[in-house]
């Protein structure tokens, strides 16, 4: 499976195949990755979070919010990924854009 990042954000895989996008975050901010399918046909495999640090006793530690994709049909998958608070609208940072071509 392919891992797309803010640095690595485009990936060529076959149809069928399931794709990873993991991005840094904080839950305890109040802030969550809001990620919309733009374009292409791929569903939403699951949706997880992992910490930064392995000791539970670490409050505040930030980590990783990772969507995990299936490609469902061949031709080119947009994904759009905005940090913000889900109350307030006025708290949505840069869109991070992803591209996927799914052969």
């Amino acid at each position: 499976m392919k891992t797309l990042t803010e640095q690595f954000n485009t990936a060529t895989i076959k149809k069928g195949e399931t794709f990873a996008i993991e991005l840094t975050s904080n839950p305890t901010t109040g802030y969550m990755w809001d990620v919309q399918l733009k374009a292409g046909k791929a569903s939403l495999v699951k949706k997880d979070y992992t910490p930064d640090s392995k000791d539970p006793q670490v409050i505040g530690d930030g980590g990783k919010e990772i969507f995990v994709f299936k490609a469902e049909e061949t031709g080119t998958v947009g994904i759009e990924a905005v940090y913000r608070r889900p109350w307030d609208p006025a708290s949505a940072g840069k869109p991070k854009r992803f591209g996927i071509i799914v052969r």
